[in-house]
């Protein structure tokens, strides 16, 4: 018997502190604290989820399941009832409802951080070539240029083909095609934590890899049925499949994890998913599962390169995002 996950709670529930965000001295995870963690989800996400969640429930079906990684804690066994999975695999609705909620404020947060960075980048561009007639004089006197005969006009013409030719290289970069951008979920299983994401998320792609092709099918299925259209379910390997990814340059803006429980594989997915964009919040489930999974989990904090991060009674989350206080909160929840 795995007596572990129990004393982790314990721990968990001593150490931890209110979601209330008393005590939090960094902005942004007061903010998050506040109006997503004691946030609300849509009812209509709700409603959606827990239909899937309860049509699974119900079902009298039963699976071959192919086991890539560690593999149930609670079931053992090539075939396996859906309805097992369903009570065993699944996460239960506050915490769906919370991975929703996650996923859209990193969505807001790196959007509101690239249209401030857009916005400065357009503030510092010139209006055009008339506002040399202006500046010019101050631009020759930084060049150490003397301003005296016909000089000046032969200057002034080379400073235009230079600003022409960065205005021309600006607007060959701007031009080209943005990469591809998803939200990641590894680990499938049934589709209904997928479903939560895509509910919340319609107008962004959704890749969710699950290693076992029955359980892939069956949640494609399950996905098309309730309306997420947004969503690639990709069956293979973890490893496989973000390779796959990396070498398409497929850029990653958040990113859930549940399936494979091993501090090992937990480790190398982490890792390979934060070369996979700039900024990004990346939600591990279960880190409380075993020793291990949790020493993993903090193993990856000790190397310094994560801003901030918090753990709730289930969930590791790693803020990779510019401009945060550094810190890791553990909260109730």
């Amino acid at each position: 018997m795995n007596l572990y996950p129990a004393a982790a709670t314990i721990r968990h529930l001593l150490t931890s502190r209110s979601t209330a965000g008393y005590g939090v001295h960094s902005p942004f995870v007061y903010d998050f604290l506040t109006t997503v963690v004691r946030g609300k989800t849509e009812p209509h996400i709700l409603e959606e989820v827990e239909s899937l969640r309860r049509e699974m429930l119900a079902s009298r079906k039963t699976v071959r399941v192919t086991d890539l990684g560690r593999g149930s804690v609670v079931s053992r066994g090539a075939e396996r009832k859906i309805s097992a999975i369903a009570a065993a695999a699944s996460l239960p609705p506050g915490q769906a409802a919370l991975l929703a909620r996650v996923a859209r404020r990193t969505l807001n947060r790196i959007g509101d951080s690239k249209q401030k960075t857009r916005n400065q980048e357009s503030s510092d561009e010139d209006t055009g070539p008339g506002s040399y007639d202006s500046t010019m004089k101050t631009r020759l006197s930084d060049q150490g240029v003397t301003i005296a005969g016909s000089s000046i006009n032969e200057t002034r013409q080379n400073l235009l083909n230079q600003e022409n030719d960065r205005i021309i290289s600006r607007s060959n970069k701007r031009s080209k095609p943005d990469k591809r951008k998803i939200i990641l979920e590894l680990g499938t299983s049934l589709g209904i934590s997928t479903l939560a994401l895509a509910l919340a998320l319609p107008e962004h792609e959704i890749v969710t890899v699950e290693g076992c092709p029955s359980l892939a099918a069956i949640a494609r299925e399950n996905l098309q049925r309730h309306g997420a259209g947004n969503v690639e379910v990709v069956n293979a390997e973890f490893s496989a499949a973000l390779s796959m990814l990396r070498q398409e340059d497929v850029r990653v803006s958040f990113a859930f994890i549940d399936g494979n429980h091993k501090g090992s594989a937990l480790v190398q997915y982490l890792a390979d998913i934060e070369t996979m964009g700039e900024e990004m919040i990346i939600v591990a489930d279960d880190i409380h599962l075993s020793r291990d999974m949790y020493r993993a989990w903090r193993s990856h904090l000790a190397d310094g390169k994560t801003p901030a991060a918090m753990e709730t009674f289930r969930f590791g989350i790693l803020f990779r995002l510019k401009s945060i206080t550094p810190g890791c909160y553990r909260i109730r929840c």
